[in-house]
């Protein structure tokens, strides 16, 4: 017993001792794969791993991979042979997994280890009874027994080379064929791991410990160099929390097989040897430190430096492949990552998924809350779909308000669409900024491999098409690629083409539309409608080319075009004895975000009107940037006299509060309201709450779309003041419009 307790002191202080390799990132959670078979390389090396005839596989390596499999959901498929054939097996790719594999930078360069080691180890030198060896002086010459690419008996070689020490290797399989060469005294000498010997040394007669211990070395998991980085991700994760808690499965698998003895087989002058050979190995290791820690002094300066630089490497190489706000892969680490997977697919025959996805109205949170508000925001939704992924799945930040998931292995489209719903599910629940909660969504377009593209290219921007077809159908939902999705977007960028050469060519028309009191049915105004008079499609309306403009920025220049020429037109007619008319102009969110306020005063220079003839009317989108900026322009529009119209009320996002403090003058009721009332209940009655609510705020209210005498009456009878539509005229060119312009009455 007095042997079981120094050796496992030793054993012990081995296990305090182990360390990770590599900085650890911050932990990250995903839900288990189902039903993924990793195919494990195993070799005897008890008690990491024991191979026994007729039996399962056992040891600590084998109890803690059984752990994690059955947390992540993998089946293990067990491949045995010698450490050699399983080095082999796992350079050429034939395994996913190898336990029990000692890290070296050599071997860092041809595998993938886990950050987390399994536990530490050390070479020893073991000896005949008959022979007489204590350093290694007294090994030159000797037969030595090696087990076959083993990482101690690798360094033992050069160790005794860069001593100038020749000698004879007797090669083996396993470090139990060594201890058994030596024992039938086929080798003098032969070189073991610590933690090996410490359980099966005392089995064998004529082999004795010397005191000749070297390279402390620390035992892992590891992978593939080509292969995904997930499985060694999963464990190290759990491999962290298991070292955590002493009364994990890990602890009690050190405890079950680095405690367990069979004395009772031997007799017992055994262990009077034993004992003394764990007080002598008390003094070997006491000895083993110290010299360690004087070659580690004369050495130190270098290995620091060749650390420092191996580290100064990885950061570089970590920040120019990562994201430094979200910590994800960007976009050169996504390109890598496609190109690994696409080539995975490919080699195996698997099909995958990318998504593209764009956070919704993430601009309005720059603009209102700030751009430290929105990088917050960024943070929380990256967290939250990284949680929601699988441990296989790929998330990147693509760039801005973009990121992209790389989704292998599919069986079907149906397991991409569980992901993308899983994402949105994510988002769902309100973000805390500051005091502040913001809710959040997202718009996700789906391109699968080899179903659309075959190439990253192509993968790329089906993916990308596909997102922009889910932005158009309002955003918070997930789309897969199809072929016409492709031939609208080339026929977008067709029609936005053409839509600049319009306006160089003066293809732009404006028609305008008569406003009129609803009360005597006298014109009081007309709004401004643009029109696109196109020589190969004739007039083309606006809803086909407004959404192309306003998302390619076009918006500003056209909004510009038609606020001027509309005030030159309105001075016309005041030129012509029409001076009480008024001019309603349409602007754009874009313009309201720009140089609004110059662009009417210059038009109203230019036309040499006073600023209470022109009506600015503004989507209630404009709620949703409402900045400091946009608040400021809208005041001084007002403060100079400007009628502010708040056009499409009912549909948007209106804010009862901005109502109030902005001061519009005018709020116009939308057409779809409009178009079924008296005969639908709903919409008459929201129309009725709306010139209630007009009413009690002060604000005058002007209904469009009116076409029949039913409506026009329920509108006048209810207190709406204006009111336009085809029940008085259609929208008409100004040269058509005039003598209409000029009459008392508008008649039914």
């Amino acid at each position: 017993m007095r042997v079981k307790r120094i050796s496992m002191c030793c054993l012990w202080i081995i296990l305090l001792l182990n360390p990770v390799l590599v900085p650890a990132e911050e932990p990250f959670v995903a839900p288990p794969e189902a039903h993924r078979t990793v195919r494990v390389g195993i070799f005897d090396n008890p008690p990491i791993v024991g191979l026994r005839k007729n039996a399962a596989p056992e040891g600590i390596a084998i109890d803690v991979i059984r752990h994690i499999a059955a947390q992540e959901a993998w089946r293990l498929e067990y491949v045995s042979d010698s450490f050699d054939e399983v080095l082999k097996l796992l350079d050429q790719d034939r395994i996913d997994l190898m336990v029990g594999i000692a890290y070296s930078e050599e071997r860092a360069k041809r595998y993938q280890f886990s950050r987390e080691s399994l536990l530490g180890n050390w070479g020893l030198v073991y000896r005949h009874t008959g022979s007489k060896i204590s350093s290694l002086i007294d090994l030159k010459g000797q037969p030595v027994a090696l087990m076959r690419s083993s990482i101690h008996s690798n360094v033992f070689a050069r160790l005794m080379k860069d001593f100038g020490l020749g000698f004879t290797t007797v090669t083996t399989d396993t470090f139990a064929e060594v201890l058994e060469a030596v024992d039938r005294g086929e080798a003098m000498a032969g070189v073991v791991n610590r933690t090996f010997s410490a359980l099966n040394a005392v089995q064998y007669s004529n082999v004795v410990e010397t005191g000749i211990v070297f390279n402390p070395i620390y035992i892992h998991y590891a992978a593939p160099k080509g292969s995904s980085p997930s499985l060694l991700q999963a464990i190290d994760r759990h491999l962290a929390v298991l070292k955590a808690d002493p009364r994990s499965i890990y602890h009690g698998s050190l405890r079950r097989w680095l405690e367990t003895r069979h004395v009772e087989r031997f007799p017992s002058w055994v262990l009077w040897a034993a004992a003394a050979t764990a007080g002598l190995l008390a003094l070997v290791v006491l000895l083993a430190i110290l010299l360690r820690h004087q070659v580690q002094r004369q050495t130190g300066e270098l290995q620091r430096e060749v650390e420092q630089r191996r580290l100064a490497q990885e950061r570089l190489k970590h920040i120019a492949y990562h994201d430094s706000l979200t910590r994800l892969p960007n976009r050169e680490g996504f390109n890598e990552a496609l190109a690994h997977a696409l080539k995975t697919a490919q080699d195996k025959s698997q099909r995958l998924a990318l998504l593209f996805i764009d956070i919704d109205r993430l601009k309005n949170v720059n603009d209102g809350l700030g751009h430290a508000a929105g990088d917050t925001l960024l943070q929380c939704v990256a967290e939250r779909m990284q949680v929601s992924l699988r441990s296989h799945d790929h998330l990147s930040r693509f760039g801005g308000d973009e990121f992209v998931v790389i989704v292998s292995d599919l069986d079907n489209r149906t397991e991409a669409e569980i992901v993308a719903a899983r994402l949105l599910q994510s988002l769902v629940a309100p973000v805390d900024i500051g005091v502040t909660q913001v809710y959040v969504s997202a718009s996700t377009g789906i391109a699968l491999y080899p179903d659309d593209a075959l190439t990253m290219e192509e993968l790329l921007k089906n993916a990308d098409t596909a997102m922009y077809q889910a932005k158009e159908q309002g955003g918070n939902r997930s789309i897969f690629y199809q072929t016409k999705q492709s031939q609208r977007a080339v026929q977008r960028l067709h029609t936005d083409t053409r839509l600049r050469q319009a306006m160089e060519r003066g293809e732009m028309r404006i028609y305008y539309q008569p406003i009129l009191t609803l009360h005597d049915r006298r014109i009081v105004g007309t709004e401004a409608l643009l029109r696109w008079q196109d020589p190969e499609q004739g007039l083309v309306m606006p809803q086909t080319f407004i959404p192309i403009a306003e998302e390619t920025g076009l918006i500003s220049a056209l909004g510009e075009w038609v606020l001027e020429q509309s005030c030159k037109q309105l001075r016309v007619w005041h030129d012509q004895g029409l001076s009480h008319l008024r001019m309603a102009v349409n602007v754009s969110t874009r313009q309201i975000e720009g140089r609004l306020v110059e662009t009417v005063e210059r038009a109203l220079v230019q036309s040499s009107l006073g600023p209470e003839s022109l009506e600015l009317e503004l989507t209630e989108g404009v709620m949703l940037v409402l900045s400091d900026d946009v608040l400021d322009t809208l005041t001084t529009l007002r403060d100079m006299g400007v009628r502010l119209v708040i056009d499409d009320f009912g549909t948007g996002y209106s804010s009862l509060s901005y109502l109030r403090d902005l001061r519009f003058h005018m709020l116009k009721i939308d057409r779809s309201f409009v178009a079924n009332i008296p005969d639908n209940p709903s919409d008459t009655q929201i129309a009725r709450t709306i010139l209630l609510m007009a009413q009690g705020l002060g604000l005058k209210t002007v209904a469009e779309g009116i076409e029949t005498e039913k409506q026009y009456e329920f509108l006048r009878s209810h207190g709406c003041e204006y009111g336009q539509g085809y029940l008085f005229s259609r929208p008409l060119p100004a040269n058509e419009l005039l003598g209409l312009l000029r009459g008392v009455d508008v008649e039914a």
